[in-house]
């Protein structure tokens, strides 16, 4: 998947959207899944490794906005330069069942550390989709006791219920449902109102280079984020940024060990696909990284009809019966 994004960074040469300085950690993906799966992964821009003792995790709850330790946890171990740290819920017994259900193992495999076994003791990472979170350095405390913030996940003090209603998540649509519940928000009841912090795994956008260090006035999570299906694991662990120089290029021999073409180019979703070597795996993935199809191939060319795929740029990734991969770029109109 690294590949990949660096392609289309390649292609498309992201710009920065924000004034940036790729000197503090920041989140960089946030999962919300089914049951007890739930993670954050924090990613380290700078060039040299951090120590996470000095970083707090805090869970601003339902809308509060007054610190308790019960819903805050200090970090430990380090995380290497341009690296991530996964951090996932202690819930790793699977003889257990209810609100102690294990995480999948797809998600358990990814973790650099877990934390808050039990909620009871520690709350922090119980998040449910209408909670914010914050990594807060602890020696840093010269103004907030509990440490300066050095990113903010949504916003802080949004997230309780109003007449009786309870708020389930953040969306990309601002205007709400009703003028009384906060801009980008959906509550219960709201009718076609798309949940972008529940049932979701989100990543950092590669052109986000530091945190939100101030509590916004809103939260549209679309700004900065790219928001994939519901416990989908497979890109923890590692994160594309444009802090990282190498994240931005490719070297040629890298990305055509053996060329591919699709023709015609663009198409209506009914093209052919050839190589100069047999080609075992053809996956096709949208502009946002996220894999929209894929077959078995083990020829070198084939004519395939994908109507399901809209309108947009696609990356067709070859997968050859010796190992190495090429890649494409396909216009679907």
């Amino acid at each position: 998947m690294k590949t990949l994004y660096t392609l289309i960074l390649t292609l498309f040469s992201i710009s920065s959207l924000m004034a940036q300085d790729c000197s503090e950690l920041f989140f960089s993906e946030y999962v919300e899944g089914s049951n007890n799966n739930k993670a954050v992964e924090i990613y380290n821009p700078t060039d040299a490794a951090i120590d996470l003792s000095d970083y707090r995790i805090i869970r601003w709850s339902n809308g509060n906005a007054t610190y308790n330790d019960l819903y805050s946890v200090d970090l430990s171990g380090t995380i290497d330069a341009k690296g991530t740290f996964v951090l996932v819920l202690d819930k790793r017994n699977c003889e257990l069942s209810g609100q102690d259900t294990c995480v999948f193992e797809g998600l358990m495999s990814k973790g650099d550390a877990f934390l808050s076994p039990t909620y009871a003791d520690n709350r922090t990472l119980y998040h449910n989709g209408n909670d914010a979170l914050s990594l807060n350095k602890i020696s840093d405390n010269g103004a907030i006791s509990y440490g300066a913030f050095v990113d903010i996940f949504a916003q802080i003090g949004v997230g309780a219920d109003i007449n009786g209603v309870s708020m389930l998540a953040w969306t990309d649509k601002e205007t709400p449902s009703s003028p009384d519940y906060p801009a980008y928000t959906c509550y219960s009841g709201d009718q076609g109102c798309v949940w972008w912090t529940r049932n979701r795994t989100l990543i950092r956008k590669a052109s986000v280079k530091q945190g939100v260090t101030r509590n916004p006035t809103s939260f549209n999570p679309a700004a900065e984020w790219d928001s994939l299906d519901i416990n989908t694991f497979d890109r923890l662990g590692a994160h594309e940024c444009e802090c990282d120089p190498s994240s931005g290029l490719l070297e040629t021999e890298d990305l055509n060990q053996w060329s591919v073409t699709v023709y015609p180019n663009p198409n209506n979703g009914a093209f052919t696909i050839q190589s100069e070597a047999t080609i075992q795996n053809l996956e096709i993935y949208n502009i946002s990284g996220q894999l929209v199809d894929q077959k078995l191939l083990l020829r070198d060319h084939t004519s395939l009809q994908m109507p399901e795929l809209h309108a947009g740029t696609y990356f067709v990734k070859a997968i050859h019966v010796d190992g190495e991969i090429s890649y494409t770029k396909m216009i679907v109109e």
